[in-house]
Order: structure tokens, then sequence, then C-alpha cells
């Protein structure tokens, strides 16, 4: 009898086997087709990523506090406790082996979730630190990158194996003694297993049967026989083999990549250079060690490499800190230097301590580089001592630190602030001057704080090495140190001490009186960024006091040339300060030296209309000098005296009206019209002027025009004529003279319409500015700045022409798909015209405009865009998902009006809350208050922590806010009723209006929450 149920011979097998396949190949096209095969394949990517998510849940709630190290140390005692006791007591060696398998299948899943996501960060979808917009913080590697990596995973794996052995084990001591079969009813061990595991797992049951069956090698070993050993065993296999072994093999390709990054980034040739530094943040935290490391190759580092390469690893983020601070104490000083300096750059004020270590260092570069990184350090706490006065809410999670402490706190939890500042003290005494220079400059950028440093940084100016002096005294100036401190400075030998002691007086202000008189001498020194440096600090002291106008002005009677010049001109920087130096300014308009008496021209002019009771009649003289720089120096000057101008300033520009030089015609028109209505009078040889044969001089008398009083019939009649002029200038006069008055009349408006088009930049925009105002929102005009808007070739007059638009204001609505298209196709400066055209007038293409504003890649166009949604009619709920995104915006303004146009939805989306919980600590205080208005709208209970905390914020605004919700769900709450009642008593009116609103809740029954105190929308446009 035929054992075989079918026998087919080998024609009848080839074709049924190729048969079969193209059935199975129809099969699957069909359920391809109707779309069963994309069911299913989601259906299981879904499972998946829930299992890897799960994964990762359990290892972070249970193991992400212990590195690879603690980890392979627990799952090694687990196994070793199972083995031993797994004969007598197999119960506990089951525990021991579900436990292990457990931390093993959590742990490879842990390291697969991150893996995604430094796959996200690769592709740029994500980032580590500062993402741009359109990226996602990528936190979870921040966190847990640093920890997550091949090690771990390489000890997981061997964890799940031997946890599977030693199930296996358990389970046949247990339950499972016929699952398994043994040669010769032998008793297996958890050796036997674990060969079992691993025969299997590599699919050696084959290679082993055919060595046996052709008598080479002859193996016993632990098999499967029933069918729960078979579906383990399966499972086993299939969790390696789809998933961990593909895991691994990926991390082995990443890091011969990041192997061959590394050696790209050393290469001479710029282009693959670039091409790896770009390229080395992509790889997150895997990066730093193995990079820091490649410095130990290096003899030397050039200059550029050493500043280059911690802007690199600064580029990564703030989770590459705990492994810098690691590297601080490396036997290599490249690489010691390289992780001050990017620890620097992080401003990663929980290094302070280690980085501070550092300027003890043996290695002058890595002093160097500690005190240049304590330094930004230092001044980024001066900024954020504010910051860090808001609390965080109670409810928020901590994170911790690598070495066991919270991230907010130092390794030896002192004030990072006056720990840096104590270092850089003691680096001011480094024996490497360029040590002591970086140490002074730090200090200089901490500021007033860093006050107590004068008694290190005094000796420093008589230092021996040039620079370090220099620095010192700029430093005394930025921290308030004493100006007589400074004084030995202005006497040094050194044109560059001198100048940096003067600007170190210049920030000192009004502190540095008690040595003008020294600063004035400097005012004739011979090197010209001292004679500059001394003028700002005299002008920034205030006024000069007799004695030192009178010994500086002893230099406009020196024999030399240069030194009456010179003086001339210190004291024309000096500007209104020097006033009383006029008279003998004035005696200087005769000298003779032209160059002198120029100087002395513009001094006057500078100081102003102070010194015009002096300095008239010595001008006025002086616009007939025989010079016509020094003339039309004069009536410039003449323009800015003021109301200490008389008749007769007016009719000497009169006269200069006609001076053959064209400069010196051209600044008495200005001047003419810097008077006003004082020169008036003046307006028959003004318009003369309107027609010379010099462009500027016409233009200077149009323009002119437009300053003396309203105009008359021949004013109007020349500015319309100008207005038709050939050169630009004029017909840019023209419209500016006509924007001086408040009546020109139709005729001149109608003659400006045509300029929208003019072929100049400069007219069209002066003409924007001037006839909306003037004319209003009319058809012409819309329609005119609609075309500048949408087809000028000049980002300039686009976002002039956007401007004018948005001073129409709603009456413009004609012009909303114009400005729709600008604010989303323009240039980052149009398109925030546009958008803030949009925010006034409020057309109904606003809505779109303002969310695609959301996303714009300009943060100035997102904060305009934001604060669209507060001015907004109403804020449709179609919006909220555009507004909730917008809540990770970087910039805190964005937020802050997100916030508060999320605080005007009837519904607040539940998406929304984690984001607002997490603005409303922020150290910003229009974000804080905006997001706890927004939040009142949320469940009380999920928000009821956070408005507990916010009861002592340090602003009353936000006080009020949190007492409302506290009160509203909690009547007569005893600290809600207290800030209330605080509020009432407080100095701001607005504040005790919102007190007052809150009344009724003091009573110890529910009312309904009244509208919001105090809305702060926080952007006004």
């Amino acid at each position: 009898m035929d054992p075989w149920l079918v026998r087919l011979d080998h024609r009848s097998s080839s074709y049924s086997i190729l048969s079969t396949l193209v059935v199975v190949a129809v099969v699957v096209g069909v359920v391809y087709q109707t779309g069963l095969l994309g069911w299913a394949l989601g259906l299981f990517g879904r499972f998946t990523r829930w299992g890897i998510r799960s994964g990762f849940g359990l290892w972070e709630r249970t193991l992400s506090w212990a590195d690879w190290t603690v980890y392979a140390g627990l799952s090694a005692a687990l196994l070793v406790v199972g083995a031993l006791v797994a004969d007598d007591q197999p119960w506990v060696a089951l525990a021991c082996a579900v436990v292990t398998l457990v931390m093993g299948l959590a742990s490879c899943l842990a390291y697969m979730f991150i893996d995604i996501e430094r796959y996200e960060v690769e592709r740029g979808r994500k980032a580590v630190h500062n993402p741009t917009k359109g990226q996602a913080l990528a936190t979870t590697l921040a966190r847990y990158g640093h920890r997550v990596g091949l090690p771990l995973l390489a000890v997981a794996t061997a964890s799940v194996i031997c946890g599977f052995s030693l199930l296996n084990k358990a389970l046949y001591e247990t339950v499972g003694e016929r699952w398994y079969r043994v040669e010769d009813d032998g008793e297996p061990g958890f050796v036997d297993f674990l060969a079992y595991a691993l025969i299997n797992l590599l699919s050696l049951v084959d290679v082993l049967n055919v060595a046996d069956s052709r008598r080479l090698v002859h193996t016993a070993f632990v098999q499967k026989a029933m069918w729960p050993a078979a579906v383990l065993l399966a499972a086993f296999r299939s969790f390696f083999t789809l998933v961990l072994l593909q895991q691994v093999f990926a991390s082995v390709r990443q890091g011969r990549i990041l192997a061959e990054t590394i050696t790209d980034f050393w290469s001479p040739h710029e282009s693959i250079h670039d091409r790896a530094r770009n390229a080395l943040p992509q790889f997150g935290v895997a990066a730093i060690s193995p990079l820091l490391v490649s410095l130990r190759q290096m003899d030397s580092l050039t200059k550029e490499q050493r500043d280059r390469l911690p802007q690199v690893l600064a580029a990564i983020g703030p989770s590459t800190v705990p492994t810098l601070v690691e590297h601080l104490t490396d036997p290599h000083e490249h690489v010691r230097a390289i992780a001050a300096g990017t620890l620097g750059l992080l401003q990663a004020r929980e290094a302070t301590a280690e980085i501070a270590a550092a300027v003890g260092d043996a290695s002058d570069l890595v002093r160097l580089s500690a005190a240049e990184a304590l330094g930004r350090i230092a001044a980024a706490e001066v900024k954020a001592e504010r910051a860090r006065l808001v609390k965080r809410p109670r409810h928020a999670r901590r994170r911790w630190h690598l070495f066991g402490r919270p991230r907010h706190e130092t390794g030896t939890g002192a004030d990072p602030l006056a720990l840096a500042v104590s270092a850089l003290q003691k680096a001011l005494g480094d024996p490497l001057a360029a040590v002591r220079c970086q140490a002074a400059g730090a200090i200089g950028r901490v500021g007033a704080a860093a006050v107590g440093a004068v008694a290190q940084l005094v000796p420093l100016l008589g230092d021996a090495d040039e620079t370090v002096r220099c620095r010192a005294a700029e430093t005394i100036g930025e921290i308030g140190g004493p100006a007589e401190a400074l004084r030995p400075c202005l006497d040094d030998p050194s044109a560059a001490v001198r100048a940096a002691a003067a600007a170190g007086l210049k920030l000192l202000g009004g502190d540095a009186k008690p040595v003008v008189e020294k600063l004035v001498e400097l005012l004739q020194d011979r090197d010209e960024a001292v004679r500059t440096a001394a003028a700002d600090a005299v002008a920034a002291a205030g006024p000069l006091n007799g004695d030192s106008t009178t010994k500086l002005a002893a230099g406009l009677a020196s024999a030399d040339n240069v030194v009456r010049a010179q003086t001339a001109e210190a004291l024309g920087n000096v500007g209104a300060a020097a006033e009383h130096a006029a008279p003998p300014l004035v005696e200087a308009l005769d000298d003779h030296n032209d160059v002198v008496r120029a100087k002395a021209v513009e001094a006057l002019g500078k100081i102003g209309e102070t010194a015009a009771p002096v300095a008239v009649p010595g001008l006025v003289k002086a616009l007939r000098d025989a010079d016509s720089w020094v003339s039309a120096l004069a009536a410039e000057a003449l323009g800015e005296m003021g109301d200490g101008a008389g008749e007769s300033v007016v009719t000497a520009l009169v006269h200069a009206l006609r001076h053959v030089n064209p400069q010196v015609r051209a600044n008495a028109a200005e001047a003419l019209g810097k008077l006003g209505p004082a020169a008036a009078w003046a307006r028959s040889a003004v318009e003369r002027a309107a027609a010379d044969e010099d462009g500027p001089v016409r233009a200077a008398a149009v323009r002119a025009l437009g300053g003396l009083c309203e105009p008359t019939p021949s004013t109007l009649a020349l500015v319309r004529n100008a207005i038709r002029d050939a050169d630009p200038l004029v017909r840019a006069a023209a419209a500016a003279a006509v924007g001086s008055w408040d009546r020109p009349g139709d005729a001149v408006l109608d003659d400006l319409l045509p300029l929208l088009r003019d072929a100049n930049d400069d007219v069209k925009v002066q003409v924007a500015s001037v006839l909306p105002r003037l004319a209003g929102a009319t058809g012409p005009v819309i329609d005119g700045l609609c075309q500048m808007l949408a087809e000028d070739d000049s980002a300039l007059v686009q976002g002039c022409a956007a401007i004018a638009l948005a001073r129409l204001g709603p009456v413009a609505l004609a012009a909303g798909p114009t400005l729709l298209r600008a604010a989303k196709t323009g240039e980052a400066g149009v398109r925030e015209q546009a958008v803030r055209a949009l925010v006034m007038i409020q057309p109904p293409e606003a809505i779109e405009g303002f969310t695609a504003g959301l996303i714009d890649p300009s943060g100035d166009v997102r904060v305009v865009a934001s604060a669209g949604w507060i001015k907004a009619a109403t804020v449709p709920p179609d919006a909220a998902p555009a507004l909730v995104e917008a809540l990770r915006d970087p910039e805190a303004q964005v937020r802050a009006n997100v916030a508060f146009a999320l605080s005007r939805l009837d519904e607040l989306p539940p998406a929304a809350v984690p984001l607002l919980v997490e603005c409303a600590s922020d150290p910003n205080d229009g974000l804080r208050l905006n997001a706890a208005v927004a939040l009142q709208l949320a469940p009380p209970d999920e928000v009821a922590d956070l408005m507990d905390h916010l009861l002592d914020d340090p602003n009353v605004r936000i006080r009020l806010v949190a007492a409302r919700a506290v009160l509203t769900r909690s009547p007569g709450n005893e600290r809600g009723v207290a800030v209330v009642t605080a509020a009432s008593a407080d100095p701001s009116p607005r504040v005790r209006q919102g007190a007052e609103e809150l009344a009724p809740l003091l009573v110890a029954q529910v009312t309904a929450p009244p509208e919001d105190p105090l809305p702060v929308p926080a952007l006004s446009s």
C-alpha cells in the first residue's frame, strides 16, 4: 500500500509547485488591492509600536535610574540565585527567571524606543536642543540618551537569553517536565537549557543533526517535545530575529558611521570637514565620548579648532552635560579644555563647581577655557536671577541629574554665581597673562554682581601685559568700581590702555566726575581713539564745570593747528555737556586755519540751542567764510539753534541761499526749514530756491517749504511742479512737504497718487507714508498700495505699503487678499508687516493669515500672528489645533499670546492643558499670567495643584487669577482669601479693581467665576 496520500512524478511536481506560487501571488494581490494587507500590516505596526512604548514605559518607571553596569549586576545576581536554587526551590527560580526576562525585554524595548527618536533627530524631525520651527524637542533622548546605548543593549540581550534559559529550567522542574526531551533521561541543568536556547536561536539544530547522521559528532542536547515548549521557543526566536538583531545591526552600523564621521571631522579638506561638523550633532550624546577620545591622538590643536569644537558639541544640547563633566578629569589636556569650553557654551550651571576646580588645572589651555566658561555661566546667572525666583509647580515632575541631585542644583549646593565669581577672582592671579585677561573679561560680563572683585582687579591695572591692563580697566567700569582707581591708567604710556580706561569711565557715567579734569586732558591726546573715548566719557559724566571747560578750551589757543582742530572736535563730541566752552569755540571761528574753523562750527552745532546766545553772531559771520565747507557747516549749525535763532539768522540764511556753492545753498534751505514758523517770512526766498538749477538744493528748499506753516497758493504750485520734477530727490522732498501740512488740498493729493508707481523706491516709500494719512482709505489709494505690495521688486517698498495699509485700519478691508498673499509668500520683513496689517484691518482673510503665521519660519512673524488672535473678533474652534501646537513655540511671546487666545475659547482643548501647565511655570510673567487665565477653562481637578502653587507667585496679578480658581473650587480657602485681601490694598488701581471683583467669592458659597479681572494681552500690535 502506497504510504503517500498523493504521489507526483517530477514533471507534475514542478507544475504543482509553480502553480501554487502563482495562486499565492494572486491571493496576495487580491488581498493587497482590497486593502486587507495594508490593514493587517497597519494593525501589526500599531501593535508593535504599542509594545515598544509599553516596554519603554515599564523601563522608565523601574530601571531608568540604573546605568548598564548596575543593570548587569542586578541581572547577574538574579540569574545566579535562580540557577543555584533551581533544583531545590524551582518556584523561586521561576520568579527570578521571569524578573530577569522582563528586565531584559523592557531594556531592549527601551533601547528601540529611544533609537527611533535618534532616527527622527538624524532626519531633522526632532532636535535635542534649541528646536527650530517645525521640529519637536527630543525629550526622551535628551533625558536618557546618555544612559541607553550599546552597552545596555548588549547586557539586556544577554539577560534575555539567560532569563529564557532559566525560565525553561524552572518550568522543567515544576510543570513542564514532559515538554522537553532529554537523551538517556538525564537531569538537565541550567547550562543545558542555555545551550538549548543558543542552539535554537542560531539555528544549529540541523547542523548538529547532519553531523550526527554522518557519524562525525554525536551531541546530546535538550529538545522540545510538546507544544508549550515550541510556543515559547517560537516567541523567543521571533523576538530576536525580527526585532532585536535588527536593532543590534543598526546600532553597529551607526557606530561605524559615527567613527567615520569623526575621522572626517579631522580631515584637512574643508568640504569634508564641514560635512562632518554639520553631521556630528545628529548623533546626539553618543558622539561626545568618541569625539573627545579622538582628541587624545592630537599632538596639538589650532586656535580655530579649539574655538570650533565646543560649538559642535554644544549644538547637541544640555543632555551632554553629564558626559562632559566626566571628561573634565580626563588625563589629556585638550579633552579637559574642550569639555570646559563646551560646558560654558551650554551655560551648565550644575557643573559650576567642577569647572571652578579646573581653574587650578596644570594646563594653561584648561585654565583659559575654564575662565571663559565661568564667565558665560556667571553672566547667564545674572540674567536669570529674576527667573529663578519663579518656582516650578509642586506637581511637576523633577528631573534628576546623573549623579543623583536635582538638575537645578550645583554640585556643592552653593550659589553658582558666587562660586563662579570666586573662582574667577582666583584666576586673576594666574601666572599666564591670557588667563588673567580672560578672567577679567569674564568678571566684566557679570557686571555689578561682581563688584567685590575690585580689590583683585586694581593690581592688574599695573600688570606687565598691556592687554591685561586694558581688560582690567574696562572691567572696573563694567562692574561699577571706583573711578579714582582708573586715574593712573589715563597716564599710561600705551594709547590702548588710556582708551580702555576712558571707556571704563564712560560706563560709570556720573560717578566718573572726580576724574573729569583728567579726561579733559585726554581730549587733546595724540591718538584719535583716545580722544574719542575720552569725549564719550566726558559726555556721559554730565556738564563740564568752569575749570574743566577752561582747561579744555586752552587747547584752542595752541600754536599747533592739529591740536586746535582736535580740541574743537573733542568739544563737539562732548556735545551739550560742553556748553560752557561755546565762547572759546566762537573765537576759534576766526582761526586762520580752515580745518580749525570747520571743526569749531561743527562743535557749536552739536552743542546746540544752549550755545545760541553766544554762537549765533559768529555762525552768521561764518556763512560768509572764504571756505565753502565752513559756510556749509555754519548753515547746518544755525539750523540747530532752535528758539535762539533770531531774525538776523533768518536773514543770513536767506543770503546764503544765493551762495555760489550748492552745498551751502542746500544747507541754508534745510536750516530754514528746521527753524519753522520763525522763518515763515522768508518763504519767497525759499520758493526761489525751489527753482534752483541744482537738484539737491531744490529738494532741500521744497522740503523746507513744508516746515514754514500752511502753504500759500504759490507754495502749492511750486510743490505740485516738484512732484513732477525729473530728480527723484525733489519728488521725494515734495511728498515730504505735503505730509507736513494738515490740508494740502485734493489737487495736490491727486498729483501724489501716480507717485505710488514711481520708478524710484525712495519716492514710493515717502508717498506711501504720506498719502494714506491725508487722502484716507479711498479706492485709488488702497489699489495703489496693494499694487505696490503685490508687484514691487523691493522688500522695503512692499513693507512700507503694508504699513500704510495697516494705518488705514478696518476701512481697508479690500486689501485682505493682497495682504494674505504677502503674509504667505513675501520676504520675512514683508510678511511681518503684512500680518500686522491683517491684525489692524481684520479682513475676512485674517484668520487664515494668523494660522499661517503661527508656523512661519520667522519668529517676528509668529509673534505678530499670535498677537492677531488676541485682537481677532472671535477665535473659531477649528483654530484650536494650530493654537495648541504653537504652545510649543520657542518664542515665549508667541506662547504667551497663544495662551491668551486659548482663554477666549468656550472649551479648552485637552491637549492644551499639559502645555499650558508647563507655560505656567515659565520665568516670563506675561506667559505665566496668560497660561493661568487659560487654565481656568481646564477641569479643576487637573490644575488644582498648579493653582495652589500660583497663590505664592511673585506677580500679584497671577496670584489673583489663581485665587479666583481656588476660591471657585473651595470657597473660603484661607490662602485664596489672603491673596484677595492683600490685593485690595495694592498701590495699583487695576489690581485693587480685580480684588474687588473677586470679593463675592470670599463668602462660603459657590458662585460663577467672573471674567478675568486683569486680561493682559501679551503683545500690543
